[in-house]
């Protein structure tokens, strides 16, 4: 079974890059008012990454045999991340606050990507602590 854990990691990091890129592109459109955001594409592709992501996670987790410490942080930091992009996307009112909350949640990802590669539960913060 361990033989597929690197076309797993290859599968889920693949997906993480699909998953921001395409949240990058959205934002793009949203700052632009476009109505390429309410496509039937913009809104179904979003959920099959992710679920691509969300399947390939948690056959790491299996391989990892439990969830270290730098995995919880990245689960918690997903849940901001969602709620985040939620916010700007959907519930945001204003356009100030739909393109703050979805540079905040460009940062909350690039941190989970750097816990990812770092293999630590501080990720860049780590060079500052």
């Amino acid at each position: 079974m361990q033989e597929f854990y690197p076309l797993i990691k290859h599968i889920h990091v693949g997906a993480v890059l699909a998953s921001g890129g395409f949240f990058l592109l959205r934002g793009l459109w949203m700052m632009q008012e476009s109505s390429l955001l309410t496509t039937k594409f913009a809104r179904v592709v979003p959920h099959v990454i992710d679920t691509v992501l969300l399947l390939a996670a948690i056959a790491l987790i299996v391989f990892l045999g439990g969830v270290p410490a730098w995995v919880q942080v990245k689960i918690a930091a997903l849940f901001v991340y969602i709620f985040l992009g939620v916010l700007a996307f959907r519930l945001a009112k204003g356009y100030g606050a739909r393109v703050l909350a979805f540079f905040l949640a460009l940062s909350v990802f690039a941190f989970m990507m750097s816990v990812a590669i770092t293999k630590s539960p501080w990720g860049f913060l780590g060079k500052f602590l």
